[in-house]
């Protein structure tokens, strides 16, 4: 599992890619800000899925939610911070992104699409408990993570 994370510490740039389809199109407008690349989900079933049904890797890691609501000021940064605390404290970071490009993606983090609106605080309650988090964060807040 280190490996995993060191490989991802290691692709961790302040570089963007370039937005291929962008370039093929020419003056293409991007996409607007908060529209879903699938269809919101129906709203959580009264018994919720068992996180049981998914088996996670390792028990003995711990999990935290870190929620992205507006556009980080240096995403490789937190990035970084968030690579690292998996590496010393073995605490696994699952992205739960209200935006389409939290700016996680491109490192290799594991980035779960949150709905805006009125739906977002069940999907974001339904990850909780399959990913078995024990707190959800501010991704504004990633650098008092110790």
């Amino acid at each position: 599992m280190d490996r995993v994370w060191s490989a991802i510490v290691g692709r961790i740039t302040p570089a963007r890619p370039v937005e291929l389809d962008a370039v093929i199109r020419g003056d293409a407008a991007p996409r607007p800000r908060g529209a879903m690349l699938a269809p919101a989900p129906a709203p959580a079933p009264a018994v919720p899925v068992s996180a049981a049904l998914w088996r996670q890797e390792d028990e003995t890691l711990s999990r935290i939610g870190i929620r992205i609501t507006a556009p980080l000021d240096d995403p490789a940064r937190a990035a970084l911070h968030l690579a690292s605390a998996v590496i010393e404290r073995r605490v696994i970071p699952i992205i739960l992104s209200r935006l389409d490009h939290s700016g996680f993606e491109r490192f290799g983090f594991r980035v779960e699409r949150v709905p805006d609106g009125a739906g977002a605080a069940a999907v974001e309650a339904e990850l909780r408990k399959f990913w078995n988090l024990a707190i959800i964060v501010d991704g504004g807040d990633i650098g008092r993570l110790g």
